[in-house]
């Protein structure tokens, strides 16, 4: 078996990558989205982080976060949100038997450059696009990227014209 090492630079932007076991599609329905958004905002409070970014897909989801502890260490934030949805899954759907929602592992990248997160951003925006959950970024709402217009940071018709160049050749999944 390969021995990961993650790295926990403090005050570092992470690009992380969730995907569901088997990649069943649990977020298709609301029910299963509300949990999600109600889980995050809780794990927010317990593991004090900077979600800066992110999309939420029917089988995984995206996030750019940064720590704010001194240790970086957001393998816990990963930990606690994959523990308390599940939990918070079992209970709404009253399953009293062992259940595993999530793959064993999750990727993370380091934020290196401004460049590195454009990239990494235009990745998270174009992802409804790229599975087909809609024919533009802007067409998506379980994304960041309508609170990335509201910002003048992107334009409200980007993407509509196909893939951005600086993600052509990138798979992060």
């Amino acid at each position: 078996m390969p021995h990961y090492h993650r790295y926990y630079i403090p005050n570092s932007y992470i690009f992380i990558t969730v995907v569901t076991k088997n990649r069943f599609p649990y977020f298709n329905n609301l029910k299963n989205i509300q949990l999600y958004f109600t889980t995050l905002e809780k794990v927010k409070i317990i593991h004090k982080f900077d979600l800066y970014a992110y999309v939420l897909m029917p089988d995984h989801f995206h996030w750019i976060l940064k720590m704010e502890n001194e240790n970086g260490n957001f393998s816990q934030v990963i930990h606690c949100f994959k523990r308390n949805y599940t939990l918070n899954y079992k209970s709404a759907f009253s399953i009293t038997n062992p259940t595993s929602l999530w793959q064993k592992r999750f990727w993370d990248h380091i934020i290196r450059d401004e460049t590195d997160m454009k990239r990494h951003l235009d990745y998270i925006h174009w992802n409804p696009v790229k599975h087909g959950a809609s024919n533009d970024p802007n067409g998506y709402k379980f994304s960041s990227f309508h609170d990335f217009v509201s910002q003048d940071l992107y334009p409200e018709n980007w993407g509509r014209t196909g893939i951005p160049i600086s993600i052509e050749n990138i798979d992060f999944e």
